[in-house]
């Protein structure tokens, strides 16, 4: 068996600083998201107990409508989906 050393401190780190990247790119082009609003899919399915495939599902068939997601295509098309539950 291998054990994976985790650099927890680096990695959020390097988190941050890719965040604090998007957010000035962000606001550079004039955007304003309000990230209470908005999650990101992985966010969404950890806030709810779902996994990312599913969230990527229901936005596919409709069960999270279109206005309910965005896609940033200065930030690499990321994708947002409102905060709220939708089953």
């Amino acid at each position: 068996m291998t054990t994976k050393q985790i650099d927890l401190e680096g990695d959020l780190a390097r988190f941050r600083q890719q965040s604090d990247a998007s957010i000035q790119l962000a606001r550079a082009s004039g955007m304003h998201v309000d990230l209470t609003e908005w999650l990101t899919i992985k966010r969404y399915a950890e806030r709810y107990d779902l996994t990312t495939q599913v969230v990527t599902n229901w936005i596919a068939r409709g069960v999270v409508p279109a206005d309910c997601t965005m896609t940033l295509p200065e930030l690499n098309d990321l994708r947002l989906v409102r905060n709220q539950p939708y089953r």
